[in-house]
């Protein structure tokens, strides 16, 4: 036999073997593509299940009577009584009687939902058509209560994040005041 022969077929053997390796190779990789896609779609089904949930509970939180409760308060009374030394005296302290002052129940929620909202836990787009005008009246009504308790209390991140949902509010409301969107 001719060696020089049985180099050139074993390198043609080997070229054979080294392109079906690539062609198996790129298999591999193409279906360990298709699988991420697909586990990122199913991580994705899992955020918005959770958010789902997360945003059921909050709407049901915001029909418990201890918030439908503080809600009429600051609606009705709030500005009223904030006319009273006594009471405004406590409204500014750092932790007021919260029988008394339900406006603190109301600042409290809000700011802890807005959190929510803020870290993208919560959809702010739901929230925002379901109870977007509550959260911008509230804002309205005890903004002037915050912003004087951030200067009191040296505390310029004081109810940011209720501030937040407020303004996402406001900004939804602005681009489409007469509908809700979609």
């Amino acid at each position: 036999m001719n060696w020089e022969a049985l180099t050139a077929v074993s390198t043609a053997f080997t070229g054979l073997v080294i392109l079906l390796t690539v062609i198996f190779a790129a298999r591999q990789v193409r279906a360990l593509n298709d699988q991420s896609k697909a586990l990122g779609a199913q991580l994705e089904h899992l955020r918005r299940a959770t958010q789902l949930e997360g945003t059921l509970a909050v709407f049901d939180e915001l029909f418990s009577p201890d918030l439908q409760d503080a809600y009429r308060f600051v609606l009705t009374e709030f500005d009223e009584r904030m006319c009273d030394e006594t009471f405004r005296t406590e409204a500014l302290e750092r932790a007021p009687d919260s029988e008394t002052h339900l406006e603190v129940y109301i600042l409290r929620h809000l700011e802890r939902i807005g959190t929510l909202v803020k870290n993208d836990l919560l959809d702010a787009e739901a929230l925002l058509d379901f109870a977007g005008f509550f959260i911008r009246e509230l804002w309205e009504k005890l903004q002037p209560l915050a912003l004087e308790q951030r200067a009191r209390f040296g505390n310029v991140r004081l109810w940011e994040n209720f501030e937040f949902i407020a303004q996402k509010a406001n900004a939804v409301f602005e681009e489409k005041p007469q509908m809700t969107r979609r």
